[in-house]
């Protein structure tokens, strides 16, 4: 009984498996192409990935060292100025050393004050009374010498009294010429190479000022030109590093947009020996809905360099090299187009 129940189930097996794979095999629907395919409009003519960009190029704004991000002023999509700042990294450590040099200026000035204060009233009166006093201790000593000279010539004093009395008045005379210069140099005020050193340490501390105003100054990051914010990627409170293929803005001028195609080594003497200023060029928009428009080529760039941006086609080559064709629109576009957005090109051979 056992085996005609495990054959039984066997064949229920087999069949369920039979309907289950009949039932799968669906033909799957015929779903459309997401759009035409782009076809040259031109008999003869170029092919070229085209790429839209800002007439004046796009800038990558960088920060001139690394630190922390302290402030941004502006959002996607701002109008700024040349000049105007957008971000500001961390000044505190500088403006610590700032108010620091600021407040050595006044000590500098103090010094070249004082030297110019010199003489001090109070200081001549000590002076005078000294010269005085050694004037009167020198015409003593002259006095005391005389005496002794009558007194050796009547032979009541030795040669070496005599002596010691001319020493003692010499050095009366060399007290009362010390005190003299002492004074002279009081009242001629302060020494002219000091208030050059004085001055000089004085324009090092107000260098050291602008220097570092600077330095501050430039870790605030303003526009380098007109245009447009199209890109972020800083906020407060990040750390920027000043690694250039960072970029934290981008900007550009979306008044004037101009489209740099892409043509490949091989075909670009198609274009060299022509005249470029009339040549025909289109560029076709991607999407459901395509938009021809008519291009001029503005000039060829004399650089050949390696295939970057592609278009992400099967068949597209990545090993050659391409030379940079630069163009305008004839007319205002008519569709919406944005600075990095790819376009076909053709250009009429």
């Amino acid at each position: 009984m056992t085996k005609w129940i495990t054959v039984i189930l066997s064949i229920a097996g087999l069949c369920a498996g039979a309907i289950a794979v009949s039932r799968s095999k669906v033909v799957p629907p015929q779903v459309p192409l997401a759009r035409e395919a782009s076809i040259n409009p031109f008999g003869k003519g170029i092919a070229a990935l085209g790429i839209i960009e800002p007439a004046g190029r796009m800038v990558s704004v960088s920060v001139p060292e690394p630190g922390l991000i302290t402030e941004v002023f502006v959002q996607v999509g701002d109008v700024v100025k040349q000049g105007q700042p957008l971000l500001k990294l961390d000044t505190r450590k500088l403006e610590s050393e700032l108010e620091t040099a600021r407040a050595s200026i006044p000590l500098a000035e103090a010094e070249i004050a004082r030297w110019r204060s010199l003489p001090r009233a109070e200081d001549l009166p000590p002076l005078r009374a000294m010269i005085q006093a050694k004037k009167a201790e020198l015409a003593e000593k002259q006095i005391q010498l005389r005496i002794n000279e009558d007194a050796f010539a009547r032979g009541a004093a030795t040669e070496r009294d005599v002596a010691i009395r001319r020493a003692l008045t010499d050095a009366a005379a060399a007290d009362l010429a010390r005190a003299q210069a002492d004074y002279d140099k009081m009242v001629a005020g302060g020494w002219k190479p000091d208030l050059d050193l004085f001055i000089a340490s004085l324009e090092q501390r107000k260098s050291e000022v602008r220097s570092l105003e600077l330095l501050i100054d430039r870790l605030t990051v303003r526009a380098p030109r007109d245009g447009t914010v199209l890109r972020r990627q800083i906020e407060a409170g990040e750390y920027a590093s000043a690694d250039p293929s960072r970029i934290n803005l981008l900007i550009g001028d979306l008044s004037t947009l101009h489209v740099r195609a892409q043509v490949d080594e091989e075909d670009i003497a198609l274009l060299a020996a022509s005249d470029t200023a009339s040549i025909r060029a289109m560029a076709r928009t991607r999407g459901v809905v395509a938009k021809d428009m008519e291009l001029h080529i503005i000039r060829i760039e004399p650089f050949a360099r390696g295939k970057t941006v592609l278009s992400g086609e099967n068949a597209e080559r990545v090993d050659t090299r391409v030379i940079d064709v630069l163009l305008k629109f004839t007319a205002p576009p008519t569709v919406p187009l944005y600075p990095g957005q790819a376009v076909d090109v053709f250009i009429e051979k």
